[in-house]
C-alpha cells in the first residue's frame, strides 16, 4: 500500500514541480545561446533578463520542493482530502513514508536539475578550469582529496535542508494538535525544531571535540589555517548526526501522528 500512496504523492509533486524544471533548463539554454552570440547592449540586456529568470527557477525548485511538500503533507492528514486518506486500509507510519520518501526523492531531482541548468548555462573549457582550480587550491590547502570534498559538503547541505523540511513536517503535526491558530503553531513549532536540531549537531560536535582536541582545536581558534583532519572528521560527523537526528525525528513523528489526527 505504501507504493499506490507513494505513486500518488509523486504525481501530486510531478504536476507542480515540472514547470519549474521546464523553465529552469529552458532559461539555461536562452542564457547559454544569448551568451554565444556577438553581444550588443539589447543582447546583453536580454542575456541579463535570462540569468535573472534562470536562477529564479533554481531558486523556485528548492522553495517550492519545500512548500509542496509541506502543503502536500498538511493537506493529506488534516484537510479536506484527509477524509480519504483516514479511509484508506493504510497505518500513519505508510502515510508519513510516503511524504518523507516523495520528498526525498523531489529533493534530489531538484539537485540535479540545478547542477544541469548551471551546467548548460555556463559550460567552457576556461569556466570548469577556474572552477576545478578553486576547488583544487581548498582542497590542498586542506590536504583532502577533490572527490570527498565535494562529496561531503553536497551531502552536508543536502542533509541540513531535508532536515529543515522534516522539521515542518513534524511543526505541522504538532500544531495540528492544537485548537486555535494550527497554521501559526505549525510555522513555529517547525522553526523551533529546526533551530533545536541545529543545537544538537553543535553541541554533540562540540562534545566530541572534548575527546578530540584537533576538532575542539576548530571551536577555539580564530586563525585562518585549518586542521585538514579535524575538518574531515567534522563533515564525516555532520552527516552522520543529520542522518541519527533525521532518523530520531521521524520516529518521534510517526509516535505522534499515531496518538491520534484531529481532521478539521
Amino acid at each position: 500500500m505504501l507504493r499506490k500512496l507513494l505513486k500518488y504523492d509523486l504525481k501530486y509533486m510531478i504536476k507542480n514541480m515540472c514547470i519549474f524544471y521546464i523553465l529552469s533548463v529552458f532559461f539555461a539554454i536562452t542564457t547559454r545561446i544569448l551568451f554565444e552570440i556577438e553581444q550588443s547592449v539589447i543582447i546583453k540586456i536580454i542575456g541579463q533578463i535570462s540569468v535573472g529568470c534562470m536562477f529564479a527557477m533554481l531558486a523556485n525548485i528548492l522553495i517550492n520542493t519545500m512548500m509542496r511538500s509541506w502543503i502536500r503533507f498538511n493537506s493529506s492528514l488534516y484537510k479536506d482530502e484527509s477524509y480519504l486518506t483516514h479511509t484508506l486500509p493504510v497505518t500513519k507510519n505508510d502515510i508519513y513514508n510516503s511524504k518523507l520518501i516523495q520528498t526525498f526523492i523531489f529533493f534530489f531531482i531538484g539537485f540535479i536539475v540545478i547542477i544541469i541548468s548551471l551546467f548548460i548555462a555556463y559550460y567552457s573549457k576556461e569556466n570548469w578550469q577556474a572552477i576545478t582550480n578553486i576547488v583544487k587550491n581548498i582542497t590542498i590547502g586542506l590536504n583532502m582529496n577533490t572527490l570527498f570534498f565535494i562529496t561531503m559538503f553536497l551531502l552536508v547541505v543536502f542533509l541540513e535542508i531535508f532536515n529543515a523540511i522534516q522539521c515542518g513536517f513534524y511543526g505541522i503535526v504538532l500544531g495540528n494538535r492544537k485548537n486555535n491558530a494550527k497554521i501559526g503553531y505549525s510555522v513555529l513549532f517547525g522553526f523551533i525544531l529546526y533551530l533545536v536540531s541545529q543545537t544538537i549537531v553543535l553541541a554533540l560536535m562540540f562534545i566530541y571535540g572534548l575527546f578530540d582536541s584537533s576538532v575542539m582545536g576548530l571551536f577555539q581558534t580564530s586563525t585562518v589555517s585549518i586542521d585538514a583532519n579535524a575538518f574531515k572528521v567534522l563533515l564525516v560527523l555532520a552527516s552522520l548526526l543529520y542522518v541519527v537526528i533525521i532518523y530520531c525525528m521521524s520516529m518521534l513523528c510517526k509516535r505522534t501522528l499515531n496518538k491520534g489526527v484531529n481532521v478539521e
